[in-house]
């Protein structure tokens, strides 16, 4: 006898829940958990609701869990690398002022401010294009558009952006 979706959510439901809060936990991240597992079961539902064909539900949901969380991670990441990379470089104002709002709390500015300064040593730390490149893209703008003004291909001047970002987050991840 199949079971019913009711009686499959809520079997999964708090392992997803439980698994997001897990995440969360270990790696200090803001986002509240349940927001992450509310969006998974309702994409699970939206996936069934389509006609996927989903053998296990359990593992789909613990699966979406975890990209979802890791989703949620990276971007946390990348406003804080946007953040220090535009307190480096005056010229890049054209970035999303909601990705620049100062932390409330004293121990959470003293803690930005010695992120951005590991993420300036970062930053010095890439050559002249790398540098060239990255201020391009946090003007906004297309990997087209770069790869135009530096006459280099578009799958060159994304693998180097992407490149340079991964050792940034790597590098910023260390203690």
């Amino acid at each position: 006898m199949e079971k019913t979706f009711e009686i499959e959510l809520s079997d999964v439901r708090p392992k997803v829940v439980a698994l997001a809060r897990k995440f969360c936990r270990a790696s200090a991240l803001e986002a509240d958990p349940e927001d992450i597992a509310q969006d998974v079961l309702l994409r699970l539902w939206s996936s069934l609701k389509g006609g996927s064909p989903i053998q296990n539900i359990e593992a789909w949901a613990v699966t979406a869990t975890k990209n979802a969380c890791i989703s949620e991670w990276r971007k946390s990441r990348k406003v804080i690398a946007t953040k220090a990379f535009k307190a480096n470089n005056p010229a890049s104002d054209k970035l999303p002022e909601k990705a620049f709002n100062a932390a409330d709390n004293a121990s959470a500015k003293i803690e930005e401010s010695e992120y951005q300064e590991r993420a300036r040593k970062i930053l010095e730390s890439f050559s002249a294009g790398t540098r060239k490149l990255l201020a391009m893209r946090a003007d906004g703008m297309s990997l087209d558009e770069i790869a135009a003004a530096t006459g280099r291909s578009k799958g060159s001047v994304k693998t180097s952006i992407s490149t340079a970002r991964k050792q940034m987050l790597e590098a910023l991840n260390q203690r």
